[in-house]
């Protein structure tokens, strides 16, 4: 599942990466599988270190882990959430657990993914991230949705226009312009969307809206 956020990054050089594993071995092995497109800057097994490193000399892209030595990813990630708009934080986790993987969505993780998935997958993530979008495993997606029954929510036919658009990638001018209304307009539809479906992100927000069948159905969706 493909999402879009706010900002793109664009860049002639390499992107530079963090890898950071509880498992040294396996940071060691994405490094090597992912070097030959990104630059990495480290590989790392420490929460701490990484939070170190973020305030020093932060990467494009930090790839980690939820569990990490000392402090978890997830709290350098909440960490970080307000000082480094630009760096892409990835998460890579064999962890299922739905609390914490809600958490990292609230903490402004621009992509889940399983490991289970491989290589693949993490690079697509990585590159979506560089273009301004965001990545959901299938896999991760599915520990979601049956974390909860959802109670159902009504919006309104303008509501579900402005959903639809930022299903199709496009941020809150664009869908201003298609549907001749203020940037302020969508935006305050965009909150209400949010209330209505209690979440605090564009990611959690239409990750929420495709569980409740607000989205049509599909393997793939571009969230705005």
């Amino acid at each position: 599942m493909t999402m879009s956020r706010p900002h793109a990054q664009v860049m002639s050089r390499k992107p530079s990466m963090v890898l950071c594993d509880h498992h040294l071995l396996v940071a060691e092995g994405l490094a090597r599988a992912l070097g030959n497109s990104y630059e990495i800057k480290a590989v790392l097994r420490s929460g701490r270190d990484l939070e170190d490193l973020l305030e020093a000399n932060p990467p494009d892209v930090v790839i980690t882990e939820i569990d990490l030595a000392n402090r978890s990813g997830l709290a350098v990630a909440e960490l970080m959430a307000h000082k480094l708009h630009h760096v892409c934080f990835i998460v890579c986790t064999a962890s299922t657990d739905a609390g914490a993987l809600h958490r990292a969505l609230q903490a402004g993780s621009c992509a889940l993914v399983s490991k289970q998935e491989g290589v693949a997958a993490l690079q697509l993530a990585v590159d979506l991230a560089l273009q301004g979008r965001s990545y959901l495993s299938s896999t991760l997606m599915q520990c979601l949705i049956h974390e909860q029954v959802l109670p159902p929510v009504r919006i309104s036919p303008r509501q579900q226009m402005v959903l639809g658009l930022m299903a199709e990638g496009m941020k809150a001018q664009q869908i201003a312009d298609t549907l001749g209304l203020s940037r302020r307009t969508v935006e305050a539809h965009k909150a209400r969307l949010r209330y209505l479906t209690q979440t605090h992100s564009p990611q959690e927000l239409l990750a929420l809206a495709r569980r409740m069948g607000l989205l049509r159905q599909q393997r793939n969706t571009v969230i705005a």
